[in-house]
């Protein structure tokens, strides 16, 4: 989990970054316009557009990256939880013969009590 956490907080950095940005440089480029009003006003309309369109495609991407290491994490835990029942399994066949010898032994020892009695 912790590449996982690394991840996420590298996209949090990289999109705050990205937006910050696109902030910096859209007031930059409204200081410094040497256009006039009408052709100010349709860049930064192309430019906000283009910006929104980036920070949209940021997130579709920071979706996908979230849904797959959610699909990971759910393989894990599937992996993890037939890796514990066949560590069960084994366990109750040893339990089972653990008893059975166990079982056949006191037999055995009852029998040898009573056939020492009965000499």
């Amino acid at each position: 989990m912790r590449d996982t956490d690394y991840s996420t907080n590298r996209l949090g950095s990289s999109l705050t970054a990205f937006l910050i940005g696109g902030l910096v440089g859209g007031t930059l480029a409204l200081l410094y316009a040497p256009q006039s009003g009408r052709k100010t006003r349709e860049f930064l309309m192309n430019e906000s557009q283009e910006t929104a369109d980036r920070v949209m495609q940021s997130i579709r991407d920071a979706q996908e990256n979230v849904l797959a290491t959610i699909e990971d994490a759910q393989l894990r835990m599937e992996a993890m939880n037939r890796e514990t029942r066949d560590r069960l399994e084994r366990l109750r066949e040893i339990a089972r013969s653990t008893v059975d010898e166990q079982k056949d032994l006191m037999q055995r020892r009852s029998q040898e009590v009573k056939d020492t009695i009965r000499e």
